[in-house]
C-alpha cells in the first residue's frame, strides 16, 4: 500500500514539473551572415543556462521582411508587430555592424530584447575591438547578459523625440539609437544627450519610474545664421573697425595740423580752421572702431542677414549708424 502511494505520489510530481512550460526565446542575428555561427553557438548554451527553450532564427516571411525594412530606419520598436506573430516569451535579437580597416575588423554588436506580445524591453551595445570569432563570441554573452539584467529590474518606458529627427540618443554615455526611439529601461536616474550635425548638443535629465512612461522631447538649436551659412565671424565688422580706426587716426593728423603755428595768414596764403573737421573724424572713426569690434567679437550672421553701416560728417560733428533690415 505504501509503496502504491509512493509511486502515485512520484507520478503526480513527474506530471507537475512536465505541466511547467520553460520559457520561450527564439534568437535571430542579422548583419554579416558568416559572423552569425559565432554568436549563435555563444548565445545558445547561455540562454539554456538561464532555463530559456531556444530557437535559432525564424522562418516568417513577415518577421524578415519586417527586419530588412527596421533595420534600415533604424527602429527597433518598429520590430513590436511582426515579432508578436512568433508567440514566444522573448525575441532576442542581435544586428552586427562590421567596419574593416586596415585588416582589421571591429564589429558592434546592437542587441534588443522583446518580451511576449513584442514589446521591447531594452537595447545594450557592446563592441568588438580587432574582432575574431573567438572574441566575437564572448562580445554576444556579455551583450546579452546586460540585457536580462536589465530585464530582471523595475522597468518603465522612455521615448524620446526631437525637432528635427534623425539625432543619435546617447543614455548614460552610450550610443543606443536616433530619433525617435523608445524602449524599457531600468527605474531610477538617467542622463541623455542629443546629437545632430549642424545643431548643439543638447542633454538632459531624465527620472525613470516602474511601469510609467516618461516622454522627452528635444528642440534643437541649429549651429546656422539665417542665411544657413556656418555661424562664423562677419569680416565686414572687422572692416569697419579698422577703418574707423584710420578715420580717428587722421582726425588726429588734421587736428595737429590745426595746432601748427608756423603758418600764419597773409595776403598770399588762406588759412583754413581743421580743428571742427579733425574733432569730427576722431569722433566718428573712434565711433566706427568701437561699433566695429563690438560686432565683430558678438554676432556671426552671415553679412546677408545684417544691416550695412554708414557714417557720415557734418559741419560741427559727425555720427555713426546702420541703414538696411535688422
Amino acid at each position: 500500500m505504501r509503496a502504491r502511494l509512493a509511486s502515485l505520489v512520484l507520478s503526480f510530481l513527474v506530471l507537475s514539473v512536465g505541466l511547467v512550460r520553460a520559457e520561450s526565446i527564439v534568437v535571430i542575428v542579422n548583419g554579416e551572415p558568416a559572423k552569425h555561427p559565432a554568436v549563435e553557438i555563444a548565445l545558445e548554451p547561455l540562454l539554456k543556462a538561464r532555463g530559456l527553450e531556444v530557437k535559432l532564427g525564424t522562418d516568417d516571411k513577415v518577421v524578415k521582411q519586417k527586419i530588412t525594412d527596421c533595420v534600415v530606419i533604424a527602429t527597433p520598436t518598429c520590430l513590436e508587430v511582426a515579432l508578436a506573430r512568433l508567440n514566444v516569451d522573448f525575441t532576442l535579437f542581435v544586428n552586427l555592424d562590421v567596419d574593416r580597416e586596415g585588416g582589421r575588423e571591429e564589429i558592434t554588436v546592437n542587441g534588443w530584447l522583446y518580451g511576449a506580445g513584442g514589446k521591447l524591453i531594452a537595447a545594450q551595445v557592446q563592441v568588438c575591438r580587432d574582432c575574431r570569432n573567438d572574441t566575437l563570441g564572448p562580445t554576444a554573452e556579455d551583450m546579452a547578459k546586460a540585457l536580462f539584467v536589465v530585464q530582471s529590474q523595475g522597468l518603465g518606458k522612455l521615448t524620446f523625440s526631437s525637432r528635427p529627427a534623425g539625432a543619435k540618443v546617447f543614455l548614460d554615455g552610450e550610443l543606443v539609437g536616433q530619433t525617435p526611439w523608445e524602449q524599457g529601461v531600468r527605474e531610477g536616474e538617467h542622463e541623455a544627450a542629443f546629437e545632430l550635425p549642424g545643431h548643439r548638443r543638447e542633454t538632459r535629465k531624465v527620472v525613470v519610474r516602474r511601469d510609467e512612461v516618461t516622454a522627452v522631447d528635444v528642440v534643437l538649436t541649429p549651429m546656422t545664421g539665417p542665411g544657413g551659412g556656418k555661424v562664423r565671424r562677419n569680416p565686414l565688422w572687422l572692416g569697419v573697425a579698422i577703418g574707423g580706426a584710420a578715420v580717428a587716426i587722421g582726425g588726429g593728423v588734421v587736428l595737429a595740423m590745426d595746432e601748427d603755428d608756423t603758418l600764419t595768414p597773409t595776403t598770399d596764403q588762406y588759412f583754413t580752421d581743421t580743428a571742427p573737421i579733425g574733432l569730427a573724424m576722431i569722433g566718428v572713426g573712434a565711433a566706427a572702431a568701437v561699433a566695429g569690434t563690438y560686432l565683430y567679437l558678438t554676432t556671426g550672421r552671415p553679412t546677408a542677414a545684417r544691416s550695412t553701416p554708414t557714417a557720415w560728417v557734418a559741419p560741427g560733428g559727425g555720427g555713426v549708424g546702420w541703414a538696411g533690415a535688422f
